[in-house]
């Protein structure tokens, strides 16, 4: 994926020092992929076994050093820690919310650490929260409840001097597709992590991980085609035991299929013109479904999306990540009577590196719209708008203040709230 780097990202070519010989020639393509590559939290699954330079992202000088030394052994550990507290006015608020999130992730590249086959890698991951009050609708992602999960298990591979990325284990479809980069510069779950994750079916809440195969294959730095097979087993998909809930079949039948295809414009080495992703996809659940109010339900439930962001004006040298992005994202769910919001739109602008004094600092607008499913008597449309302001501190620690407000909270008619926030956020 390519976008506008949030955080302590700098033009492709500066970010990182040469890599370790062995490493593709496409390295610096894949950096811009990789927003924050010492979150575990913002890494797509094609960014999870790359290099990255430690000193850049870590709290102390002897943890990077550490982590450069492991790098080199095949070993790359990855934390971050989030906290956040918001407070508000409407009728849906109650009291202040407090919120915080410790993820971790081990990536090892197999191939260098014992002499398997070039390009096979292992990667877990896992995070625990803690929130106190929550609101009877999402307001950051850091509100997750008290506990702790088990995200990811899987095996990589990756082929064709890295341009085919092969993945099979636990699996979170929600990284690989309906998602884009620049959504990282925002809080709320619907403009952060997409309409998708949002709405149930496809993914229910929390975890979202499940048995499965999927791969990423990237055609001459500016295409890429995406698919993935996996397991829907819905108590699996919400973290239930931890996320230890293994089991294939649990009431569940069929399969979850998705796939997009991408063009990524400016992805190139060196190319001159403004970097952009346009992507189409879709998806299939082979579930049964309960009805929405008084319809019957139905097997099985499918949908597509179209989704883009594109630099319109850069700052600085060719290759600079500083400048304004436009983006959007539409879904269409057809089974209305199975969908909670079968129509939702998000949009936005993300203007990176604005003034000359704050190069790495990221301010955003946004906002959404989703249409209930008519089989919802009396419900209203979802709508709210969000504004971020994301200072970069340093490369390991940043600020984010987040202005909210969100309107028919829902689905009812006039129940409306304003919200505003602060996150810190720590790479360790």
């Amino acid at each position: 994926m390519a976008g506008v780097p949030a955080g302590d990202c700098r033009a492709v070519g500066e970010l990182y020092p040469e890599p370790p010989a062995g490493m593709s020639e496409d390295y610096r393509v894949s950096t811009r992929r990789c927003p924050r590559p010492a979150d575990p939290r913002k890494n797509a699954m094609d960014c999870r076994l790359d290099w990255f330079d430690a000193a850049l992202a870590a709290a102390t000088e002897f943890w990077a050093s550490t982590r450069d030394a492991l790098q080199l052994a095949g070993v790359t550990p990855r934390a971050s820690l989030y906290g956040s507290f918001f407070a508000g006015t409407g009728g849906p608020v109650s009291g202040p919310m407090f919120g915080g999130t410790l993820s971790l992730s081990l990536a090892i590249d197999i191939g260098k650490l014992a002499g398997a086959p070039e390009g096979l890698g292992f990667y877990v991951s896992g995070l625990g929260g803690w929130s106190k009050e929550p609101w009877p609708f999402p307001v950051s992602v850091n509100y997750n409840g008290t506990n702790a999960w088990l995200t990811d298990l899987y095996l990589q591979q990756s082929l064709l001097d890295g341009a085919l990325v092969l993945a099979a284990g636990r699996l979170q479809p929600a990284m690989t597709f309906a998602f884009l980069p620049v959504m990282l510069n925002h809080l709320g779950p619907v403009l952060m992590a997409g309409w998708l994750t949002f709405d149930e079916p496809p993914y229910p809440p929390g975890v979202a991980s499940q048995w499965g195969v999927q791969g990423v294959w990237t055609i001459a730095h500016q295409f890429q085609a995406s698919a993935g097979l996996y397991d829907n087993n819905p108590y699996s998909a919400r973290g239930d035991l931890h996320g230890f809930a293994w089991q294939l079949q649990q009431g569940n039948t069929g399969v979850y299929a998705m796939a997009q295809a991408s063009w990524l414009p400016g992805a190139k080495p060196g190319a001159d013109e403004l970097p952009g992703l346009y992507a189409v996809g879709g998806w299939y659940d082979g579930n049964d479904f309960p009805g929405i109010g008084s319809a019957a339900g139905s097997s099985g439930s499918f949908g597509f999306y179209v989704q883009g962001q594109q630099m319109l004006l850069r700052h600085g040298e060719p290759g600079s990540a500083r400048g304004l992005t436009v983006w959007g994202q539409f879904i269409w769910t057809p089974r209305e009577d199975v969908n909670p919001t079968p129509l939702g739109g998000i949009a936005g602008l993300s203007w990176h590196g604005f003034t000359e004094a704050r190069p790495k600092d990221t301010v955003s607008l946004a906002g959404y719209a989703g249409r209930y499913s008519p089989s919802r008597p009396g419900s209203r449309g979802l709508e709210g708008l969000e504004l971020t302001y994301d200072l970069a501190l340093t490369g390991a620690f940043s600020v984010l203040a987040d202005l909210q407000g969100m309107f028919n909270v829902n689905g009812v008619a006039g129940a409306n709230a304003f919200v505003g926030g602060i996150q810190l956020a720590l790479s360790l």
